[in-house]
């Protein structure tokens, strides 16, 4: 249970919005429920249909990307439920930030003590906080891994097929031919649910962008998870003084 609260302690200010930090990172300062919310809807907008059959020898990079994505996608999803599900948690960690491991465990005693019922208390909601948040963190590492794979794989692929790459893009920032993947308004929504397109080049950059886009979700979540390391020290600072 110490443990639980202690990771709930320091997880609280990062889900509750904007966050007081010496990194000059302005990541670290992200509104995360606008974030998440905007990086979901240019998730859906790009599209990560498969399979995808254009040609042998980057078929599987370009359903690898695309999987990638719909992966990171749904580890995006739940991530963003824990906003909504633990609002009341959320709201009473937020309430007592400043407390020490100690404060706050005497304030969820003192809480819990006034609860008309289970499901009133705060103290088990806080647990499966944390258990939801873990879960969540184990998916995102894979994921990176994952995303480092396929970014080294894209890197070479993109280098061997430059020339179509090259002509995709002049195309799209033209406007001639291809819209937009990245664009938000409701006609380019509707083209990225249409098939995908065979020319090799548009493929390849909607692979990357694919990846582009799974990797700043990844990152996102990466910041929470950073926050393990100093749930450990704590816990063991704590132990440590018995």
């Amino acid at each position: 249970m110490k443990k639980a609260i202690l990771s709930a302690l320091i997880f609280a200010p990062l889900f509750a919005g904007c966050v007081s930090t010496t990194d000059t990172n302005t990541s670290a300062n992200l509104d995360r429920n606008a974030a998440v919310s905007d990086l979901t809807t240019r998730m859906d907008t790009l599209g990560y249909f498969h399979p995808v059959t254009i040609q042998v020898g980057i078929d599987e990079f370009l359903n690898m990307s695309a999987i990638i994505l719909e992966r990171q996608r749904k580890v995006m999803g739940e991530y963003r439920t824990q906003t909504d599900n633990y609002r009341d948690v959320q709201a009473f960690l937020y309430a007592h930030q400043k407390s020490t491991p100690e404060e706050l465990q005497a304030a969820i005693a003192e809480f819990d003590a006034g609860a008309k019922n289970k499901d009133e208390e705060i103290g088990h909601k806080i647990a499966a906080y944390n258990l939801a948040n873990e879960g969540i963190y184990q998916q995102n590492v894979a994921l990176a891994t994952d995303l480092t794979v396929e970014i080294a794989k894209s890197a070479y692929i993109l280098s061997q097929y430059s020339t179509a790459v090259a002509q995709a893009t002049a195309i799209n920032v033209g406007g001639k031919y291809v819209t937009s993947w990245l664009s938000s308004d409701e006609e380019n929504t509707d083209s990225a649910k249409e098939e995908d397109s065979k020319d090799i080049g548009t493929a390849l950059i909607k692979a990357k962008d694919q990846l582009a886009l799974a990797l700043e979700a990844n990152d996102i979540i990466e910041l929470e998870q950073a926050t393990i390391t100093a749930i450990n020290e704590l816990q063991l600072e704590q132990e440590a003084k018995g």
